[in-house]
């Protein structure tokens, strides 16, 4: 829970006071390999941080699953706009691998950013961030080619590399199984 205190706290300092009404807000939460976190059409309740495990953002569209994005430790992840504005979401987040989150509940979440200035700039900042790194992948999606993709993809998560499938590395690219061999073969 003090992580999760202390990575907000790099987006902007909270006050004291933001701090310690903080704490008493966040719960553990766990979930098994393979578990729903978030569905599609669920309103998503909670602004998690991973403090061990990884999970992903996807949706499906067309017998497709498109991958938005991969969260690994000392990441917050939420499904963004179901979360700020309290609506369906339109993606599914599901836990790769079991894991360990500190989460607050939107309601808690909402009640501190009208309390505490410190803690509304801080989550703004990091809502900021957030839309910045989802603005990045839409546009390296439309610029960039399959190899290019898979060598950012690469240099960005070489850490997760042995955490990921192929199935699920082709998919964030938006590319086949077989295309993404091909790519790893010229390499």
């Amino acid at each position: 829970m003090l992580d999760f205190i202390k990575y907000l706290n790099e987006f902007s300092q909270l006050s004291e006071e933001a701090n310690e009404d903080l704490l008493p807000k966040l719960r553990t939460k766990s979930f098994k390999k393979g578990q729903i976190i978030n569905k599609e059409e669920q309103v998503c309740k909670n602004l998690y941080f991973i403090d061990k495990g990884l999970v992903k953002h996807y949706y499906h569209h067309k017998d497709r699953v498109f991958i938005l994005r991969f969260f690994s430790e000392t990441n917050f992840f939420t499904v963004l706009d179901s979360f700020v504005n309290q609506t369906p979401s339109q993606f599914i987040t599901i836990a790769l691998e079991d894991t360990e989150t500190t989460a607050i509940d939107y309601s808690d979440f909402d009640e501190l950013c009208k309390k505490h200035h410190s803690f509304e700039t801080s989550a703004r900042k990091l809502f900021t961030m957030a839309a910045v790194v989802n603005l990045k992948r839409i546009k390296e999606m439309f610029d960039a080619d399959a190899a290019e993709l898979y060598k950012e993809f690469m240099n960005e998560n070489h850490h997760l590399l042995n955490r990921i499938s192929l199935g699920d590395t082709a998919s964030y690219i938006g590319i086949s199984q077989v295309t993404l061999s091909r790519i790893r073969a010229k390499k």
